[in-house]
């Protein structure tokens, strides 16, 4: 995922229209939606984030293009040493385990 994206089915300024009529709170939606690429690799739904030229990627398509390179080449190589069945085992796994959650117990101090 790109440094500067978010991954979303509704923009900030839409999600704050609807939830405190105005678009002004798009910042508090987008923090609350968790839909930065930073949380949503904390979140284990993205694998890697990619940096994105100063100013973003629009910026200067020649270094992105080269940040993509290096980043698709990393990626494609530490699976092509993974048999097929392996690398659906992985991804089943790893769908699998969106949205769980376990218990912990509380610390009675």
């Amino acid at each position: 995922m790109l440094q500067y994206s978010v991954y979303s089915v509704i923009s900030p300024e839409g999600c704050a229209s609807i939830l405190w009529k105005t678009g002004e709170k798009a910042q508090e939606a987008a923090d609350a939606m968790g839909i930065t690429a930073h949380r949503l690799k904390a979140l284990g739904l993205v694998d890697k984030i990619v940096n994105e030229p100063v100013g973003g990627a629009h910026r200067d398509h020649k270094q992105m293009g080269a940040f993509l390179k290096r980043a698709l080449g990393d990626a494609y190589r530490q699976l092509t040493d993974l048999k097929p069945k392996e690398l659906q085992d992985r991804r089943y796994d790893r769908i699998q385990s969106y949205g769980k959650f376990a218990d912990t117990k509380a610390d009675n101090r």
